[in-house]
């Protein structure tokens, strides 16, 4: 029981600390000594293991089996979505890659059949659906949203990736709309996600069960580290917890680099939690062939990064974030205008890179050629990318952007 509630409480913990209302939240995770959840009205920020209970039930009722965990919440951009009966496409690669296509409400008043029927219906390829209760006196819709996965990180963080979507769904409007990702390339990027870069996550996620994460190989690896990259590798390390701190990423999205020298490149690894890493998972990647050092994978984009940095030598760090008012651009498929308090930075305006498929050398083309001389980028479906003289400037330079975004959404 202790390590359950443990493990409730960080990831409670993790759902509070959002910067909107959960609502009525509860988690639920399914282990080997049976179904354990938090009860109802249990604050989520300051859990007590009186507020974990053990269900009368041995898994969870999930239409998948592989799920070990449910996440019930009411965040506003959902609700929002429920109230106006608005199921919503995937605009981002972030929601392609979570839930698929297409986020849908399950009809939970339905008298013909089960709610649990029209639940699984709802979440046919996907980790999430919004769940329609009834409607108050003004007709609006009225309900929940549930988000499963296969550890209490995974649910919660597609909380917060479907949150994040209805949001951007909603701002876009603003704009022009969002674009949708073709349907056959969501389903790809769901593929892609569940067979390769949620292995990483999978693999430290289980260390909560099985026990601390063994820190030998770390050792060896800074050991053999001169005192400049050491200090690099811990750079990287602070500002991507900056970046979740502010906001500026969801889970393990986004990436961020730091050239070394003339051949080299650290870069953050691949689908690792960014509140997890150390210095010595950092990766070190050669810049002209993209050949790297160790057994962690680099993140998808180094090629990217790589880019840049063959591009523009006045560059020494390069980040890419999927944050929020970035990304109603990115999902509009729209160029940013600048506020003239950031014209010394990116001039009047910040192109969008085209479309492309994450990963592929077409995304790295496209977004090398819409950063050009100046130090960021829309990129299209995706998010943003920024660059600086070093990982401070470029950290700068990324809130500098976000802030221009939320400022033209909000004028």
């Amino acid at each position: 029981m202790s390590e359950v509630y443990e493990v409730m409480k960080k990831y409670g913990l993790m759902m509070a600390s959002q910067k909107y209302d959960i609502g009525a939240a509860k988690m639920m995770i399914e282990t080997p000594e049976g179904v354990f959840a938090t009860v109802d009205g249990a604050d989520m920020s300051e859990l007590k293991e009186e507020d974990i209970q053990k269900m009368n039930m041995d898994k969870l009722p999930l239409p998948v089996a592989e799920m070990k965990a449910v996440v019930y919440s009411q965040t506003p951009a959902c609700s929002k979505a429920l109230r106006d009966a608005s199921p919503f496409k995937a605009c981002l690669d972030d929601m392609a890659q979570v839930f698929g296509h297409t986020a849908y409400i399950a009809d939970g008043r339905d008298k013909n059949q089960s709610v649990g029927k029209s639940i699984g219906k709802a979440l046919k390829g996907n980790v999430g659906c919004m769940v329609l209760r009834g409607f108050d006196k003004n007709g609006k819709g009225a309900g929940y949203t549930l988000t499963m996965g296969r550890n209490l990180y995974e649910a919660v963080v597609a909380m917060t990736v479907l949150e994040k979507s209805a949001e951007i769904h909603f701002l876009a409007e603003k704009i022009g709309g969002g674009v949708p990702i073709a349907k056959w390339e969501a389903k790809l990027m769901r593929l892609i996600y569940k067979k390769k870069y949620s292995k990483a996550e999978e693999k430290v996620k289980a260390a909560e069960t099985v026990g601390a994460v063994d820190a030998s190989s770390d050792s060896d690896i800074m050991a053999e580290i001169d005192d400049r990259e050491k200090k690099l590798r811990q750079l990287l390390v602070e500002y991507g917890k900056k970046l979740v701190e502010c906001g500026l990423v969801q889970g393990t999205w986004g990436n961020l680099s730091i050239r070394l020298n003339d051949k080299y490149m650290l870069t953050t690894p691949s689908g690792l939690d960014y509140m997890r890493l150390s210095a010595a998972d950092m990766v070190k990647v050669e810049i002209e062939n993209l050949k790297y050092e160790g057994d962690k994978k680099p993140t998808s984009e180094k090629g990217l990064h790589a880019a840049i940095y063959k591009k523009r030598p006045d560059v020494g760090a390069v980040i890419h974030t999927h944050s929020k008012y970035s990304s109603v651009f990115a999902a509009a498929r729209k160029d940013m205008p600048i506020d003239k308090e950031f014209y010394n930075v990116f001039g009047n305006e910040v192109k969008l890179a085209e479309y492309a498929l994450p990963g592929t050398k077409a995304l790295m083309k496209n977004t090398a050629a819409a950063v050009g001389n100046n130090m960021g980028a829309i990129m299209a479906n995706h998010g943003m990318i920024v660059c600086g003289a070093d990982i401070e400037a470029a950290f700068d330079n990324c809130v500098k952007l976000e802030e221009n975004g939320k400022r033209l959404l909000y004028r």
